[in-house]
């Protein structure tokens, strides 16, 4: 700790004190109203406890009623993130910051603390959400903050513009002393002095060893001085801002550093349900609310007070009636005898004014165009309106008031969003194990790369993503798109459109039947899917990467037509292939008969050898080979024999004289 050497610490708490006092009085008048508001919702307003016992005290509580329709409404959904990064590079890693974002909102268990804060935001107009860094559990924090407990200084308009926020609670004096042990001989608790910072203790109770601490961020624009040689250099001490811990009705000081965080703004954010010109606090539904609420109510005790007496109207009995005292009751029923020549009789109730009753019906009008919340909002039926469209109509022109506020509520959602990110960029030393939801409800376990977040994001919600939408039309209507043919015959919308407004235990079952069967088409997609994905990404970059755009689309463009190249050599290979079997089917049929030709040509010059050889022991003069010869034989074997047996293959041939081997030994007795 290091405190500002101008001051002690005894000024230095004297000086914040003071502007805390200052800022107490400005939001004093709010403080007073938020009390008021917080007694109607809960109905503690409208109960008058100084009235007889006959009196009615019936509460019709319709801001409670208008605050509960509300609430629901506008977080039925989770946000969702939307980040936009700033430069080109960061596009692809622009899923993965959605998705730790995500992680981490429903780690810190964000919706149901906004669904709590959306009391103070509809009730009192503000709700204050603190981000922080956990140093002990490496982790982000989004704490709720008390909008009681709140200040800030008294010209600031929204936290863009003030000078400094001031954070006031009551600490016992234990828990401070175990904080700050080197401070613990001079930490004395007292009772507590501003009761509207511990309003969930009892303000009748004095509560011991408490001290009030003030947490102080502040714009600090106090600057250092130094001399350089003859150069005069001027520094501010406290660049990003300056944080205090303080406890001002003692005069200590417990913590003096500068502001932690990078971006170098307060570490809160401001929810508002109507944000008004000016005006750094915001105005709930409460306060246009409580003045025809208020007039109902004694309305509504009137008519009930009316119909209690005139439903038991007082006796008028003459003295010598003869009846004694008390016997005269409101049974239904009731037998009454009489002395003769006297009165019992029973007085006419009036009637209730019909301006009465009226009224009534005025004020509940006046309660639902004030707060925009119609029957038809609540599920009640409309005269006139039958069908199902014309119902969900009407809601839907009645959440135009709603919507307002869940446009001011998303915008400060982005802003929280945006200095989480810049938690996580600053503090996010290793890589991280997030839990990534799937469309069917099942989770995975994916690893965030710090390097991720060495890109600029500016980070969204989804407009509209925390709205209602009423899963039965829509389905329906997904059904018929999906059911509608589209030029080039594929259906206006698929079947996982379909699925997102089924049932979620329907929904879950059905998405994993689609992968199972899918399975072996995904795998054969999966390259076109990857292609088809770099071709987005590489379109949504800037202008000044066109070039290298295109140049990729030309590379992807000619890896696609020289797969094809190759699936037409394959195919023309395979015709070939096909052919020459053909070709080798009909040369082996034309070989296998003309051996057999020529087997029986052989068998038939064999035959007539042997006969010449009977017939005469001489052998053949070669002269006269061809001349005296009518079969032409030549050496024993006519000519065509002799020229077809040159005309053969060396495999061809060897095949005849395997088959045939007397060939041969006629060819060795000529040679």
């Amino acid at each position: 700790m290091s405190t500002n050497n101008n001051y002690s610490e005894q000024q230095l708490c004297s000086i914040w004190n003071f502007k805390f006092k200052n800022s107490m009085i400005h939001k004093a008048p709010y403080t007073k109203r938020w009390l008021t508001y917080l007694d109607a919702y809960k109905g503690d307003y409208f109960k008058n406890l100084n009235i007889p016992d006959y009196k009615s005290n019936m509460i019709s509580n319709y801001i409670f009623s208008i605050v509960e329709t509300i609430r629901p409404i506008m977080l039925d959904n989770d946000p969702k993130f939307q980040s936009l990064p700033r430069q080109s590079a960061g596009m692809e890693f622009s899923t993965d910051v959605q998705e730790a974002l995500t992680y981490e909102w429903d780690r810190e268990n964000m919706n149901p603390k906004l669904y709590r804060e959306l009391i103070n935001v509809l009730v009192l107009g503000t709700a204050i959400f603190f981000i922080p860094w956990d140093a002990k559990q490496k982790d982000v924090k989004g704490v709720a903050v008390n909008p009681f407990n709140f200040f800030v200084d008294p010209l600031a308009t929204s936290l863009d513009d003030a000078e400094y926020t001031i954070y006031a609670n009551y600490v016992n004096e234990v828990v401070l002393k175990r904080l700050y042990p080197e401070k613990a001989d001079k930490l004395k608790g007292g009772s507590i002095n501003y009761s509207e910072l511990v309003l969930e203790n009892d303000k009748n109770a004095m509560i011991d060893n408490q001290i009030l601490v003030l947490e102080i961020n502040t714009k600090d624009y106090e600057i250092e001085t130094k001399i350089d040689g003859d150069e005069k250099i001027t520094k501010n001490l406290y660049p990003k801002g300056r944080v205090l811990t303080l406890c001002p009705e003692l005069g200590i000081v417990l913590d003096d550093k500068h502001n932690p965080y990078d971006d170098g703004e307060f570490p809160f954010e401001i929810i508002k349900d109507y944000d008004i010109p000016g005006k750094f606090w915001g105005e709930g539904e409460v306060a246009q609310l409580i003045s025809p609420q208020k007039h109902m109510n004694d309305l509504n005790n009137a008519i009930i007070d009316n119909a209690k007496t005139t439903a038991n109207m007082p006796w008028i009995i003459d003295k010598n009636a003869g009846i004694p005292f008390g016997k005269i009751t409101g049974r239904p029923g009731l037998i009454i005898r009489k002395n003769p020549g006297s009165e019992v009789r029973r007085e006419q109730p009036p009637q209730m004014p019909m301006y009465v009753t009226n009224a009534v019906d005025v004020f509940k009008q006046d309660i639902n165009s004030i707060s925009g919340v119609y029957d038809p909002l609540k599920g009640e039926g409309t005269t006139g309106v039958y069908t199902a469209q014309g119902i969900l109509a009407l809601q839907e022109a009645g959440q135009s008031r709603i919507r307002l506020k869940v446009k001011l509520m998303e915008n400060s959602l982005g802003k929280i969003a945006q200095k989480w990110f810049s938690r996580m960029r600053q503090y996010w030393k290793d890589d991280r194990w997030i839990a990534v939801t799937n469309a069917d409800g099942s989770y995975n376990i994916k690893q965030f790369v710090k390097t991720i977040l060495n890109y600029d994001y500016n980070i969204k919600i989804t407009a509209g993503s925390t709205m209602p939408v009423n899963r039965s039309a829509m389905l329906d209507l997904m059904i018929r798109l999906a059911q509608t043919p589209m030029p080039d015959g594929q259906n206006l919308v698929d079947r996982e459109a379909v699925s997102q407004y089924l049932p979620s235990e329907i929904k879950s079952a059905m998405l994993k039947r689609m992968g199972e069967g899918n399975q072996t088409f995904a795998q054969i997609q999966q390259q076109v899917d990857q292609l088809t994905q770099q071709l987005q990404q590489f379109a949504q970059q800037d202008q000044q990467d066109d070039k290298q755009t295109i140049s990729v689309i030309e590379e992807i463009t000619a890896s696609i037509e020289k797969l094809n190249q190759q699936i037409l050599q394959l195919q023309s290979k395979h015709d070939k292939i096909e052919k020459d079997k053909i070709e080798e089917e009909k040369i082996a049929k034309i070989k296998e008969e003309s051996y057999n030709e020529g087997y029986k040509d052989l068998e038939k010059i064999y035959q007539n050898n042997e006969q010449n050889t009977q017939t005469t022991s001489e052998p053949l003069n070669p002269t006269e080979v061809g001349v005296n010869n009518p079969n032409g034989i030549n050496n024993g074997l006519p000519d065509e024999i002799l020229t077809g047996l040159e005309n053969m293959s060396d495999d061809e041939l060897a095949l005849l004289m395997q088959s045939n081997p007397e060939i041969l030994d006629l060819l060795k007795d000529e040679t």
